[in-house]
């Protein structure tokens, strides 16, 4: 099994409930689905073919997804130095 060149996971916090609680389940799919065509290919849809609702999903999650990219190139980059450094 491979192991891909990028995170496994992107955070999504629960006092994000009442913003998605508030919009259409339509709009909650298509800013998710959204979401994860960034998350996969790393271009932001084209806002003129979702709904503001739809587009205020996705810019929500685009911040927790850029976050776990810095994070998961950051970890590769000390990875790269050997680690943790060693308690001496």
């Amino acid at each position: 099994m491979s192991r891909e060149n990028r995170p496994a996971w992107f955070k999504m916090f629960l006092h994000h409930k009442k913003l998605v609680y508030t919009y259409s389940a339509e709009d909650v799919g298509n800013g998710v689905k959204a979401a994860f065509a960034y998350f996969d290919v790393g271009e932001v849809p084209d806002s003129d073919n979702m709904t503001p609702n739809a587009t205020s999903i996705f810019i929500v999650m685009q911040e927790y997804i850029d976050e776990a990219f810095a994070e998961y190139q950051s970890r590769v980059e000390n990875g790269k130095k050997g680690g943790r450094p060693k308690n001496q």
